[in-house]
């Protein structure tokens, strides 16, 4: 079974919230999840957890922007069948949105989940970054942008899986993953922006067995 596609969810722009709060719904096996946090605060306000059906997610890791803009990721394997609610808590009041993407064929061991988080930052109209990956795997990004009202665009043979721009754009896609994979987004206007991509791993294939074992 290959590593596919299985459902997106955004949940809705909150200003000046503590946490994000909305369903998402997994099927299908060897599954996993990834979410997609973007967020500003005028102060160092930290995610303090993410749950999927109350259980914890693991944190991949971000990147901040000039402008203290933030986009993060977080991953679960084996999350629960059905619809569930995904739970994001800050450390305080924050402007923000997240996107959740599920996959089946996934690697089921969150530890061994996702490859090497690949991250830029930047103030221009081109957000970019390189992810290494393989053709057996999916690139998913995060993008945070700093001003209101700024449009996003994904870039060719990129899927776009949620977007929401009323506020800080807040936006994730995914793509087949190859050699390296060039992740980016063409936005409406200037503004300072942080991009972070990954590569989501397929369950193994291997045949296991012990010394002398047939």
């Amino acid at each position: 079974m290959s590593l596919a596609f299985n459902a997106a969810s955004v949940s809705n722009f909150g200003a000046g919230v503590t946490s994000l709060t909305w369903s998402h719904t997994t099927s299908g096996l060897d599954r996993a999840l990834i979410v997609g946090v973007s967020y500003f605060d005028a102060a160092a306000v930290s995610i303090t957890g993410v749950t999927y059906a109350g259980v914890a997610m693991t944190n991949i890791g971000g990147a901040t922007d000039s402008s203290n803009s933030r986009a993060q990721l977080w991953k679960l394997s084996n999350p629960a069948v059905g619809a569930n609610n995904v739970i994001v808590s800050f450390s305080g009041g924050i402007d923000g949105l997240a996107g959740a993407v599920s996959f089946t064929g996934a690697q089921q061991i969150t530890a061994l989940l996702t490859g090497t988080l690949a991250t830029a930052t930047g103030s221009n109209t081109t957000p970019t970054v390189n992810a290494v990956s393989n053709p057996a795997e999916i690139v998913i990004d995060t993008l945070v942008t700093a001003f209101n009202l700024v449009d996003a665009t994904a870039g060719a043979g990129q899927t776009e899986r949620w977007k929401v721009f009323n506020g800080p754009c807040g936006a994730g896609s995914t793509e087949a993953g190859a050699t390296s994979t060039t992740m980016s987004w063409t936005l409406s206007s200037s503004s300072p922006w942080a991009l972070i991509a990954i590569a989501v791993k397929p369950k193994s294939s291997g045949v296991f067995f012990r010394a002398g074992v047939l």
